[in-house]
């Protein structure tokens, strides 16, 4: 995380652009934001409509949790994706320089996600108590009870490995490319925004967005979407997958009140030695990385520069191209919509 770029704005060399090139690069933007909107409804849609009809030809498997995560993402990566892909195929596309990275480089990548993902929860979790004082009771965490209903393996092929290649591909591989014209700062923002705003709900959306901008930043500086797949999938099964295994062989709220009534058993211990050592083992394994991601960060905090893009905006007119224009507010304001309703629907 040590490159060096020159990214000095100069104000004698201040960049002029017309009235036409500015509608020609929102007209980008939007068609950009339209092709993630049409996803984001092709998949809902068809989510609903299956839904519908299993309830009416299946109703047993309507109750399934694992059947209606396999049809989801059958519909989202087998239907949808191909369906963005051809949308965005006519947008020229520039992707990142290739750089190989050591393991040690990929494990300081590592800490430096897993301590975003932990500001991005805390900030969640303050939110959210927030908004249980406003409505007297806690939202519903819609990803938790689905991997608590979901069968582990299930859980582990879909949320583990599946769901991070396609996200990958989608929000960094297919969205950066065509944004790396715009210089860094664009490529990692934008689409760590949208990233957060995707999940629909505000138990995700901070850490997904700060998670999704290292992920950004990693593809960017490597050009291999391998990395950020891996380090996706390893975060889903590390802090997802293997919590849930976990917490369904041990009641972590039991866990609390024994151990502050200071009742805490031989017995106990005994009878619940794998969960307990599991829990323990994920417990300073994430202290433990946010830690060393705590003091990686500072240490390259300040030596982290970014490319400027071939196409520069005016001062002051890079919010007004990238969000006042029909995709983006459209797109931006459907995902605000649905985490409004996620989280204060009843």
């Amino acid at each position: 995380m040590n490159e060096n770029f020159d990214f000095q704005f100069d104000p004698q060399n201040e960049i002029n652009m017309s009235d036409s090139d500015k509608r020609s690069h929102k007209k980008i933007f939007s068609k950009i934001c339209l092709a993630f909107l049409a996803y984001m409804a092709i998949s809902q849609v068809l989510s609903v409509v299956a839904g519908l009809v299993i309830g009416l030809f299946a109703p047993q498997l309507f109750y399934s949790q694992d059947f209606l995560m396999l049809i989801t993402s059958v519909i989202q990566y087998v239907i949808a994706f191909p369906i963005l892909y051809k949308l965005l195929k006519s947008i020229p596309k520039q992707a990142p320089v290739r750089t190989r990275v050591g393991a040690k480089r990929f494990l300081k990548y590592a800490a430096v996600a897993m301590l975003f993902m932990y500001i991005g929860n805390y900030i969640s979790n303050f939110l959210l108590t927030w908004v249980e004082s406003l409505l007297g009771r806690v939202p519903e965490n819609a990803v938790n009870a689905m991997l608590d209903n979901t069968n582990i393996f299930v859980s582990l092929l879909i949320v583990g490995i599946v769901g991070p290649i396609f996200e990958e591909l989608i929000f960094r591989k297919l969205f950066i490319d065509r944004l790396m014209p715009y210089g860094d700062k664009v490529a990692i923002f934008l689409p760590a925004l949208i990233f957060g705003l995707f999940h629909g709900n505000l138990y995700q959306f901070f850490y997904a967005f700060f998670i999704g901008a290292v992920f950004s930043y990693i593809y960017i500086k490597t050009g291999e979407i391998m990395y950020s797949t891996l380090l996706h999938i390893f975060i889903n099964i590390f802090c997802g997958v293997f919590p849930t295994a976990i917490f369904s062989m041990l009641d972590y709220n039991e866990l609390i009140e024994i151990i502050s009534a200071g009742a805490l058993t031989e017995e106990y211990l005994n009878a619940n030695m794998l969960p307990l050592s599991l829990f323990l083992i994920y417990s300073y394994g994430m202290l433990a990385m946010v830690g060393i991601g705590l003091i990686v960060f500072w240490r390259n905090a300040r030596k982290i520069q970014f490319n400027k893009g071939e196409i520069r905006f005016p001062k002051g007119s890079g919010g007004d191209i990238m969000f006042f224009n029909v995709g983006s507010i459209a797109l931006i304001m459907s995902c605000i919509l649905l985490i409004a309703y996620n989280t204060f629907a009843l």
